[in-house]
């Protein structure tokens, strides 16, 4: 029986944006995916299916899909559109929220969303890359049409979601966490400490700014100060997780420090969460990387998916880590924030209380 789905088409391939997101990025994954972990029996290649336009209503308005389909873009520096781009769009959308409905039936134990994870995107707004809430409309899916009442969303890429914070800013059902690099220094300028949610949904956003060059031991602490108390104290039937191979030292649109054995790490660390917490329901929306090395970008998306099942594959670093990049950089700029997230939400969440 395969455990593992893999949502994939070659038609992802349209998803070119013609600077740093480029469509290569597909081929070259798959083929490292292949000699790497095609030969085990767990994994499953599943061919996603576009989204309608009532999965797309999910989440955006309808006079934003028919500006899209007219492919007026106002984000075109970023984002320009295409025929060929909205197709691969809808694709993505299609496969988050299949994706979601294969892991909550048990079909599969987890899912991974390749080339997903849109997190700028709001709901009438392209922005960042991103066209339609991938991430969005897997979840509202699962609570609009399967019951789910408590779902949370891990984000470890190196940019804030502000599109995904927008979308869920003022929901209590979607608890959303951002583990990013420090917003004054990155695009998209938003994701501080006090953005925490609105109305009934305050409390159920946070953000966890890290300071460039962030190492892999400084996620390691993050995550364990504030992801998993807030898993165990939320108690979520599924996380989502959004990551990729932007927090890797080599990528050239951000300045973090993960190693690849830190981002398997971090894998790693959300699903044994997953595995104690919600029965292991875990959808992972890998897409991130902007590496002039598509390899490092591969390489990136194939430790998620090695840390998510613990799968063993030999990944190692194709270029040197900098002599100055260590794994505990940044850990004392780390433990301050830290120290403020617990105290700003301690008033929501018991596990932050003195």
């Amino acid at each position: 029986m395969c455990k593992f789905a893999i949502l994939y088409s070659e038609k992802l391939k349209e998803y070119d944006l013609g600077h740093v997101l480029t469509q290569d990025r597909y081929q070259n994954f798959i083929e490292l995916f292949q000699e790497r972990l095609g030969h085990y029996s767990d994994f499953k290649i599943v061919t996603p299916p576009y989204a309608t336009d009532s999965d797309l209503k999910l989440i955006h308005t309808e006079d934003y899909i028919q500006r899209i389909e007219r492919c007026e873009s106002r984000d075109p520096f970023d984002t320009p559109l295409s025929p060929g781009l909205v197709r691969a769009a809808k694709l993505l959308a299609g496969a988050g929220k299949y994706a979601g409905e294969l892991v909550h039936s048990g079909e599969y134990a987890k899912a991974f969303v390749i080339g997903g994870g849109v997190q700028h995107a709001s709901r009438n707004r392209e922005k960042g890359f991103g066209v339609f809430s991938d991430v969005g409309i897997c979840a509202q899916n699962l609570v609009q049409n399967f019951g789910v009442t408590k779902i949370l969303i891990i984000d470890t890429d190196a940019h804030a979601g502000d599109g995904i914070y927008e979308i869920f800013s003022e929901d209590p059902k979607v608890l959303y966490l951002s583990m990013h690099q420090d917003p004054s220094t990155l695009y998209p300028g938003k994701g501080f400490v006090d953005e925490i949610g609105n109305g009934l949904g305050k409390g159920y956003s946070v953000n966890v700014p890290l300071p460039p060059h962030a190492g892999d031991t400084v996620y390691e602490y993050a995550l364990n100060q504030v992801f998993v108390p807030l898993a165990e104290e939320f108690e979520p039937e599924i996380i989502l997780m959004v990551d990729g191979s932007d927090p890797h030292f080599t990528d050239r649109i951000t300045q973090m420090g993960l190693t690849l054995k830190g981002i398997k790490m971090v894998a790693t660390l959300v699903s044994e969460t997953a595995d104690r917490i919600c029965a292991g329901k875990l959808i992972d929306f890998v897409g991130s990387g902007y590496s002039s090395s598509l390899q490092v970008v591969s390489l990136g998306w194939l430790a998620s998916i090695a840390g998510v099942t613990g799968t063993e594959v030999a990944i190692e670093e194709p270029y040197p880590i900098p002599p100055d990049l260590k794994p505990d950089r940044g850990l004392k700029e780390a433990s301050e924030t830290v120290r403020s997230i617990k105290n700003r939400l301690s008033a929501y969440w018991t596990c932050f209380g003195s």
